[in-house]
C-alpha cells in the first residue's frame, strides 16, 4: 500500500490583497488631493465675502456664458470689483504679465529667460511707468489705485493653495499690485504694436548685402492701389471741434537721412544682434500682428442704425489675451473686453457709444547711431554730454544674481548693450519711453463718453500706442480717429538709423491733435481699418513709412460695397470669411509657370478653377500656400542668401507687399537664380517653384494626391500656455491647437509670425439700434484656471465665429442670472 505524502500548507495569499488595497488607497489619496488642489483656486462666484478697500456694496452677476456683469454705486468701486474678478479669474496671467513688463521672468525661468529680461531692462518699460504714473493726473491715478485695491483685496484673503496652480509648480508668490504695475504692461503692449526699430534694423541689413534700391524694392510703404483708411473725400468731419494750434507745423515728407555709419561691420555686427535677439525671445510682447474693424452707417443697415465690428489680432494664447465684463456704477455702464491687468473696457460699448480698435502702424520709434567715449559721454553738436547710467540687478534662478549697467542718452537707452558684447551703441527714440504719458486717462475716459465731441476730447491724451479709433452712436454718427504722439522728422523719413551725434535729425516734437487723421459721417456710409495705409500721400504728414498689406481691408471693402442693406448676421459673415484678396493678384502671376511634369499641370487646373476661399478642408488652398512660400524662397533667398532670408521671410506682410509688386508688374529680375550661370525668367523659376511646393506639401499631407489634402492639415491656431507649453508633460493640459482655415492675409486669420500664431483674439458685431442684440466673444474661456470648465469651453464657438450675447440691459442680464456674488466693506 502507497504512502500518501502530505502537502505543505498553501502560502496565504493576504499580503497581496493589502498591497493592492494599499496602493489602491494611495491612488486614491493622492488624486483626491490632485483633484482638490486644482479645484482649490477656482473662484468663488456665489455667496458674500468682505473684503478691504471697497467703500459699499458691489454685486458681481455671472450669466449663463460666465461675463461678470458689475453693479456698483460709483466709478470707484466698480473698478475694484473688476481688479477683483480679474484676480479671481486670471491672476497667473497678470502675474506672468507684470514679470515680463518689468524684466523679472529669470527669478522663476532661470537663465532661458535671461537675454529677454536684459532687453526689457535695458528699454525700460517699468521705469517708463514709473515716471508716467508719477506724472498722471490725481483723477485717473485714484481709479487705477481703486483697480488695484480690488486686486490687492483678493491676495489678502488668498494665499497657497487658494493661488492658481502655476504659483506653486513655479514657486512663485505674488506681491501686491501698484499702480505702476497697470502702466508697465499697458507699456509692453503699447511695445508689441511698435516695432519699427526692427524694420529699421532688417532694411539696413537688407541694404549692406543687397544695395538701398534693391532693399525699397524688398520694404516698399504700400501696394500699388491698395486701400486707404481714409482717402481724400473721407477726411475731417463738420462736428470737429479740436481747437486749432496759433502754428501748426507741416513740414513735407522729406528724403530718408544719410546712413549714419550703417554698413560700419561693428553697428551691423549689433544689428543682426538685435534683429536675432528681438526674434527669439522665448516669452515677452510678441512684436506685431493686425486687426479688422469697420463701421458702417444707418444708410447702409437694415435698421437704419449704425453696425460696428472689431477683431483685434494677437498671438494666440492660454488664457486668452482678453477677458468679457460688464461694469456699471457712477457713470460707468460699459461692457465689452477688459485687459487683465488693466481698468475699464479697451473695446465695447457703453449706453450711448461703440467704438473699436485696431494697430495704426505709425512710426513712432527711431534708432540714433551714437559717438560715445569711455567716460560715459556721448557727442552731440560737437561737444560731449555726460549719459544717464542706470544700474540694475537681475535675479536668476539657480544662479548668481546678474548686475546690468544701462546708459541713456537724449535720444534714448542704448538698447545694443542688451547684447552679451555691443560693438557699437545704438540708442532708441521711442514715445512709449516719454516721462508724460497719459493715455490710462484716455482709455477711462472713452468709457464714459456718450457723444462724438465727448469721444475726440477722451482719447486727447493718449501717447502710445497710435491706434485706428472706429466709432459709432446711437443717434446714427459714425467716425474714426486715430490718436497719439506722432513725431515731427525733418530732413528724414524714420526708415533708417540716423546720426545721433547732431540735432539735425532730432524730432521737431508731436503732431498737434487738431491735424490728427479724423472723420465724421463720410459720404461713402461706412469706415474700414485693417492696418492698411491710414491717409494717402496728399496728406501734410509722413506717419509712416510701412503699413500692412491691403488685403484684409480689400476683401471687407468688397464685401460692404457688395451689398446695399447689412445686418447683424452679415458682420458675422465677414468675420468669418476666408476668401483671399491676396490670391486674386498673384494667382494670375504664379499661374504663367511652365509645367515641368503631370502633377504641375493637373495642380494649375485646380488652381485656375479655384475661387481664392481659403477653407480649411480645401487642396487648392494648401497648394496655393505651399506655391507662394516656395515661389517667395525662389525670388529671394539666392540674392540674400539662407541667413539674411531666414529674417526676411517671417516679416510675411513685408513679403506680401513685394510680391504684390511683382505680380502686378508681371516680370522681374528677381526671377533670375543669382547662383546659376544661365538667366531664368519668370515662366521658369515659376515651374521651379511649382514643382517644389507639391513635393513638399505631398510630404507634409503624407500623400502625393493633390485631392486628399486639406489646408487645416497643415495650418492651425495655436494657444500656448506661458510658460508651461515649453514643457511636454503639462503642454497638453494647459495649451490648446485649433486646425484652421485661412491665412495672414484673410479676413478671419491664422498669421504666423516670429514663434507665435496670431488669430483674432476677440470679436464683437455691435448693433446700435439694438445693444442686446449684439455679440462678442473671445477665444479660449474666462478662466485661467486649468481644471475650470471655463478654461475653454468657448474655443469650439471661437472657432464656427460663434459669439456670445452681449447682454447689457438690466432685464436681458438678469435673465441669464446664473451666479451672483456680493462683496462687502470690511
Amino acid at each position: 500500500m502507497a504512502s500518501t505524502i502530505p502537502l505543505p500548507p498553501r502560502p496565504k495569499r493576504h499580503w497581496f490583497r493589502r498591497f493592492v488595497l494599499l496602493l489602491f488607497g494611495i491612488v486614491i489619496v493622492v488624486s483626491a488631493f490632485a483633484f482638490w488642489r486644482l479645484r482649490a483656486p477656482l473662484p468663488t462666484v456665489s455667496g458674500t465675502e468682505r473684503v478691504d478697500g471697497l467703500r459699499a456694496k458691489v454685486e458681481i452677476i455671472r450669466d449663463v456664458d460666465g461675463v461678470p456683469h458689475i453693479r456698483a454705486s460709483s466709478e470707484a468701486d466698480a473698478l475694484y470689483a473688476l481688479g477683483y474678478v480679474h484676480a479671481q479669474e486670471r491672476l497667473w496671467q497678470m502675474e506672468f504679465q507684470r514679470r515680463v513688463a518689468q524684466g523679472r521672468l529669470s527669478e522663476f525661468a532661470g537663465p532661458e529667460t535671461l537675454r529677454a529680461d536684459r532687453l526689457l531692462r535695458t528699454v525700460g518699460l517699468a521705469r517708463a511707468a514709473q515716471t508716467a504714473w508719477h506724472k498722471l493726473d490725481a483723477g485717473t491715478r485714484a481709479l487705477i489705485e481703486a483697480y488695484v485695491a480690488g486686486i490687492n483685496g483678493f491676495l489678502a484673503t488668498h494665499r497657497g493653495g487658494g493661488l492658481p496652480v502655476e504659483f506653486a509648480l513655479l514657486r512663485v508668490s505674488p506681491e501686491p499690485w501698484r499702480g505702476e504695475d497697470v502702466l508697465a504692461w499697458h507699456k509692453a503692449m503699447a511695445w508689441s504694436l511698435s516695432q519699427n526699430w526692427s524694420q529699421e534694423l532688417l532694411r539696413v541689413r537688407l541694404s549692406a548685402r543687397i544695395g538701398d534700391e534693391a532693399a525699397n524694392e524688398l520694404m516698399p510703404a504700400y501696394t500699388r492701389n491698395g486701400p486707404i483708411v481714409l482717402p481724400p473725400d473721407a477726411q475731417r468731419g463738420p462736428a470737429r471741434t479740436l481747437p486749432v494750434p496759433v502754428q501748426p507745423m507741416t513740414p513735407e515728407p522729406r528724403p530718408p537721412a544719410p546712413g549714419a555709419d550703417a554698413k560700419g561691420p561693428a553697428l551691423l555686427a549689433d544689428l543682426e544682434g538685435l534683429a536675432e535677439l528681438a526674434a527669439s525671445l522665448p516669452y515677452g510682447p510678441v512684436p506685431g500682428g493686425g486687426s479688422n474693424n469697420w463701421v458702417v452707417s444707418g444708410v447702409r443697415s437694415v435698421t437704419g442704425r449704425p453696425l460696428l465690428a472689431n477683431d483685434p489680432h494677437l498671438a494666440g494664447q492660454a488664457p486668452a489675451v482678453w477677458y468679457l465684463a460688464h461694469i456699471t456704477g457712477g457713470g460707468l455702464d460699459v461692457i465689452g473686453a477688459s485687459l487683465p491687468g488693466t481698468p475699464g473696457i479697451l473695446v465695447g460699448h457703453n449706453r450711448h457709444i461703440a467704438w473699436g480698435i485696431t494697430a495704426m502702424l505709425a512710426d513712432v520709434q527711431d534708432l540714433y547711431v551714437e559717438r560715445v567715449n569711455a567716460r560715459d559721454q556721448v557727442e552731440y553738436n560737437g561737444a560731449w554730454e555726460q549719459m544717464t547710467i542706470v544700474r540694475e540687478v537681475i535675479k536668476v534662478r539657480g544662479e548668481d544674481d546678474v548686475p546690468i549697467r544701462i546708459r541713456v542718452t537724449r535720444h534714448g537707452p542704448i538698447i545694443s548693450d542688451a547684447l552679451e558684447k555691443p560693438q557699437a551703441a545704438l540708442a532708441l527714440r521711442w514715445t512709449g519711453l516719454d516721462e508724460d504719458d497719459p493715455t490710462a486717462r484716455a482709455f477711462l475716459g472713452v468709457n464714459l463718453a456718450s457723444t462724438w465731441a465727448e469721444f475726440v476730447t477722451a482719447l486727447a491724451p493718449v501717447h502710445v500706442p497710435t491706434l485706428n479709433f472706429v466709432y459709432a452712436d446711437v443717434e446714427g454718427n459714425i467716425g474714426y480717429i486715430g490718436p497719439g504722439a506722432f513725431p515731427v522728422r525733418l530732413n528724414h523719413d524714420g526708415s533708417r538709423p540716423l546720426p545721433g551725434w547732431t540735432s539735425e535729425y532730432d524730432w521737431r516734437g508731436y503732431l498737434h491733435e487738431s491735424e490728427w487723421p479724423t472723420s465724421l459721417n463720410p459720404g461713402r456710409g461706412f469706415i474700414v481699418s485693417a492696418n492698411n495705409k491710414a491717409v494717402p500721400d496728399s496728406y501734410s504728414f509722413n506717419l509712416g513709412t510701412s503699413w500692412e498689406a491691403p488685403y484684409r481691408a480689400a476683401r471687407i471693402i468688397e464685401m460692404l460695397e457688395g451689398s446695399s442693406r447689412l445686418a447683424v448676421e452679415d458682420m458675422a459673415r465677414m468675420q468669418r470669411d476666408v476668401r483671399s484678396a491676396q490670391a486674386r493678384t498673384v494667382l494670375p502671376f504664379l499661374l504663367r509657370a511652365r509645367p515641368l511634369d503631370a502633377a504641375s499641370r493637373d495642380g494649375m487646373d485646380r488652381l485656375q478653377e479655384w475661387d481664392g476661399t481659403l477653407s480649411g478642408d480645401s487642396p487648392e488652398a494648401a497648394l496655393y500656400e505651399a506655391w507662394y512660400e516656395a515661389t517667395v524662397r525662389g525670388l529671394f533667398e539666392d540674392d540674400l542668401g539662407s541667413d539674411l532670408f531666414a529674417e526676411y521671410a517671417p516679416v510675411r506682410y513685408v513679403v506680401a507687399k513685394a510680391v504684390d509688386a511683382i505680380a502686378q508688374a508681371g516680370t522681374t529680375a528677381w526671377c533670375d537664380d543669382v547662383r546659376t550661370p544661365e538667366p531664368e525668367t519668370c515662366d521658369t523659376l515659376l515651374g521651379q517653384t511649382l514643382r517644389q511646393a507639391i513635393a513638399d506639401m505631398g510630404e507634409r499631407q503624407g500623400t502625393a494626391n493633390i485631392s486628399r489634402w486639406r489646408w487645416d492639415a497643415v495650418n492651425a491656431a495655436q494657444f500656448p500656455h506661458d510658460p508651461f507649453d515649453t514643457v511636454p508633460a503639462l503642454r497638453w493640459a494647459f495649451s490648446r491647437t485649433v486646425p484652421r482655415g485661412g491665412d495672414g492675409f484673410t479676413v478671419t486669420p491664422v498669421m504666423p509670425l516670429h514663434n507665435r500664431i496670431f488669430v483674432s483674439s476677440y470679436r464683437q458685431v455691435i448693433d446700435l439700434a439694438a445693444l442686446d442684440a449684439s455679440r462678442f466673444v473671445i477665444p479660449m474661456g474666462q478662466s485661467g484656471h486649468v481644471w475650470s470648465r471655463r478654461y475653454a469651453d468657448l474655443l469650439e464657438k471661437w472657432d464656427k465665429v460663434e459669439y456670445l450675447p452681449m447682454r447689457f440691459t438690466a432685464d436681458a442680464v438678469d435673465a441669464a442670472l446664473a451666479e451672483r456674488l456680493v462683496l462687502e466693506p470690511n
